[in-house]
């Protein structure tokens, strides 16, 4: 019989735990990094401070739920990698543009 040690460190459970913790608060941020990039600008010429804060928990508790309920976990780690990568690039042409 196989031990505990023997399965690995990659089982489903710490692979949930790692996209619906750390994953999706990392995707949160990085979204609020970039929304200046696709909001409008604010009426005095600045971007939006607010909406970013305001949608922080919300965006949080989709990559949350989504990680934790997904039925294909492989599925769910490549969109919440390629949410990653779309918003540090979306971050990257900001920095490349002000």
């Amino acid at each position: 019989m196989a031990s505990q040690s023997d399965r690995g460190w990659f089982t489903a459970k710490r692979t949930r735990w790692l996209l619906g913790g750390p994953m999706a608060v990392l995707i949160a941020i990085m979204a609020m990094g970039a929304m200046p990039l696709w909001f409008p600008t604010g009426a005095a010429g600045v971007d939006h401070l607010v909406f970013p804060l305001i949608l922080f928990p919300a965006l949080w508790a989709a990559g949350f739920f989504y990680a934790i309920l997904a039925e294909n976990l492989r599925r769910a780690a490549l969109v919440m990698t390629a949410l990653a990568l779309i918003n540090a690039a979306c971050i990257a042409v900001l920095w490349t543009i002000s």
